[in-house]
């Protein structure tokens, strides 16, 4: 202590007081107020050079023992310099003194007053130096116990030391004494009495295991007893609480009893006041029974708990049910050495499940998990393995209640197919048990079995009918996914791509030459392709001819169709590779009629003679589909306005030369007319025409228009 007191080397007197030599006749009195100073000084120069802060902290517990006891601080370094002379091998001599830093004027007088005093070995020492701190504490029997260890000689020059062993003395005779009363008045079975003088035993010395442990056996709750002392085990400890009826001003000491330990082992205190927040006491053996007695101060009535075994329990303990699975997770306490989980069943019985798997790193949790477990009710219970003193304990356990809910069987298997009548028909397999909902996820799409709740569900989509007929919107792109759901548990299917491509408008079709047509239509927005679909009639294999837009728009498209009556149709095709179309439900189509085409040549007329006859109009109906149907148009020959070449390019451009009715070609299929030169006999132009009936859907098919001149 005197490196703290006094710089490095300076001289110190003490032993008529502590004082640093500062020179010839030069002194300096080390109180409170220098040891504060010295703390100061200190904690300025030791910033600057990196100092032990606990330096500071020791000369302020100093500075506080000086202002409680002026000579305290003397003693106590009287102490440690006889120490150190005793254990110095020329600690009889004045020059050793002087290099601990005693003034030489005082070094010879504390060599003989060391001599003087008992040599302690470190047992005794140890003694020495603990038997104040048990008695102020309390503990008069450790205090006894170091008493019996110092030599008798030691308090003959302690008149302090003399006092307190007296006392000592005194309060272990006292104890005793009571311990006599109350083993008579347990023999003549009165625990009342015995009960009562166990409790002043206690008081005088309460780390008395005889005191204590008697006072547990022949405690009886009377009438207004509080109850007993309140214990619980829990991870790090055991918490205490006193009971509601006890008095919150009255101050008491709990100390621990421990069984099958030896009546010569100490008595523990739990330190801290038990107030009404829950004392813990941390120190409690793990695996062992232990019982917990509050002590009063003073005249009052002692807390006693129930014999309790350290062993806590799991805590946080989790849980959850699954399809046909019940998982459970907890922490385990510190010092447990294992965990055993059972689960009971609805009919009663009790399976162990398999070890815990190991805790992860990320939240210390074990878990284990129970599965193909049939719906019902069953009781989980977890308990915590210890290493007792005859081999291993198990605590209580905790238990959970869990369910198994029924859940619906998953869809293993979906397609959809586009169908006949416009739109898809989603096909699955599995699903039983429960209802199948469609559905369409806002982000990634759960995996297929992922348990999920139907609460968390999306709607379901609101253009797929419960039997999985789908009428999707134009233009829809969508990933559905059917869902197994049974009450509030559903079980995440499969997906399928499927697409509604936009409708194709303004589709005409109209024949070219023998066995094609012209097709034209409205390009859908978004489309890439469109498939364009000639079906014959009635019941002919249909062809789809996939268009690319850039070629539509550049070159038009025209298609083979052969000579009968065709369906076309034409819907735009999917954007994506992997997608189902919807076969569009009103889709855009046109009927083409069979070929019917009607042909006409002008012949020169016969000769007659030296000259040519009147011209002949041939006129003929080539149907090579089969029958032409009904409602032929009239074939109308038209000769130019004002003759000459001008040749006419409607009906009305001219005068009608001659007309051939639509029966007239249905029932004969050619018929010639002889054409009568017009007067005044010069050559003019003719074309023919078709006029009423299916005009529109009739080919007219014209020869060279030079040979159209009537002479």
């Amino acid at each position: 202590m005197g490196e703290l007191l006094v710089p490095a080397g300076g001289r110190f007197r003490v032993l008529d007081g502590i004082f640093a030599v500062e020179g010839p006749g030069r002194r300096r009195h080390v109180g409170a107020g220098a040891l504060r100073g010295l703390r100061a000084a200190r904690g300025v120069a030791g910033a600057a050079a990196g100092a032990d802060p606990g330096a500071g902290a020791l000369l302020e517990q100093l500075a506080a023992i000086q202002e409680r006891d002026p000579a305290a601080l003397r003693r106590i370094l009287l102490y440690q310099l006889v120490q150190l002379l005793h254990d110095h091998p020329r600690g009889d001599l004045p020059d050793t003194a002087a290099g601990f830093g005693v003034d030489p004027d005082e070094a010879a007088a504390l060599v003989h007053a060391a001599a003087g005093s008992p040599r302690l070995d470190p047992a005794q020492r140890a003694a020495a130096e603990g038997l104040e701190d048990a008695w102020l504490a309390g503990r008069v029997r450790a205090a006894a116990r170091s008493a019996a260890v110092l030599p008798p000689s030691v308090a003959a020059g302690d008149p302090l030391l003399a006092r307190r062993l007296a006392e000592l003395a005194g309060r272990v005779r006292a104890a005793d004494a009571l311990l006599d009363e109350a083993r008579e008045y347990e023999d003549r079975e009165d625990p009342e009495r015995a009960a009562a003088a166990y409790g002043q035993a206690a008081r005088l010395a309460w780390d008395c295991p005889r005191a204590v442990r008697g006072l547990v056996r022949t405690h009886r709750p009377a009438d207004g007893d509080p109850g007993p002392l309140e214990a619980w085990p829990l991870p790090g400890g055991v918490a205490l609480r006193r009971p509601p009826g006890a008095d919150p001003d009255g101050s008491r000491r709990v100390v621990r009893l421990t069984r099958r330990e030896p009546l010569t082992t100490p008595l523990p205190e739990v330190p801290g006041p038990l107030g009404a927040e829950p004392l813990t006491d941390r120190r409690a053996p793990l695996g062992r029974e232990v019982r917990y007695v509050a002590l009063p101060a003073e005249g009052g009535t002692p807390l006693i708990s129930a014999p309790l075994l350290v062993a806590p329990e799991v805590t946080e303990l989790r849980v959850t049910d699954g399809r046909a699975r019940i998982e459970a997770s907890w922490l385990r306490p510190p010092g447990s050495t294992g965990v055993r989980a059972t689960l009971t069943g609805p009919e009663g019985r009790t399976v162990e499940l398999g070890p815990p798997v190991a805790p992860g790193p990320a939240d210390g949790r074990e878990a284990v998990r129970a599965e193909g477990l049939e719906p019902g009710a069953y009781v989980l219970r977890v308990r915590c393995r210890y290493a007792g003193v005859g081999g291993e304990v198990w605590s209580g356990g905790v238990e959970a209640p869990a369910a198994v809910h029924p859940w619906p069987e998953p869809v293993v298997g979906l397609g959809a197919v586009a169908r006949d009548a416009g739109g898809l028909e989603f096909r699955w397999t599995g699903g039983g048990g429960g209802r199948v909902r469609f559905v369409q996820w806002p982000g990634t799409a759960p995996a297929e079995g992922a348990e999920l709740a139907a609460s968390a569900l999306p709607e379901a989509l609101p253009w797929v009918d419960c039997d999985g007929i789908a009428q999707p919107p134009p233009g829809t792109l969508a990933t559905v996914s059917a869902v197994a759901v049974l009450g509030e548990r559903a079980l995440a299917g499969p997906g399928v791509v499927v697409e509604a491509p936009e409708p194709v408008t303004g589709l005409t079709v109209r024949r070219t030459t023998a066995g094609r047509a012209r097709i034209s239509f409205d390009w859908p927005d978004g489309a890439g392709r469109v498939t364009v679909a000639v079906t014959p009639e009635p019941g002919g294999e249909r062809a789809e001819h996939p268009v690319v837009r850039a070629v539509f728009l550049r070159e038009g498209l025209e298609l083979p169709v052969g000579p009968g009556a065709v369906r076309v149709t034409a819907y735009a095709a999917p954007r994506s590779a992997l997608a189902t179309a919807a076969a569009p439900r009103d889709a855009e189509q046109a009927v083409l009629p069979a070929d019917v085409a009607i042909a006409y040549r002008l012949l020169p007329g016969p000769r007659r003679m030296l000259r040519r006859g009147p011209a002949v109009l041939r006129v003929t109906l080539h149907a090579p589909g089969g029958d032409p149907g009904s409602g032929l148009p009239d074939f109308v020959l038209v000769a130019g306005a004002g003759g000459g070449a001008a040749r006419p390019h409607r009906p009305a451009d001219g005068a009608e030369l001659c007309r051939v009715t639509g029966a007239e070609l249905a029932a004969s299929g050619t018929v010639e007319r002889e054409i009568d030169p017009r007067a005044p006999g010069g050559p003019y132009a003719v074309r023919g025409f078709l006029l009423g009936g299916r005009a529109a859907s009739v080919r007219l098919d014209e020869p060279s228009l030079t040979s159209l001149v009537v002479r």
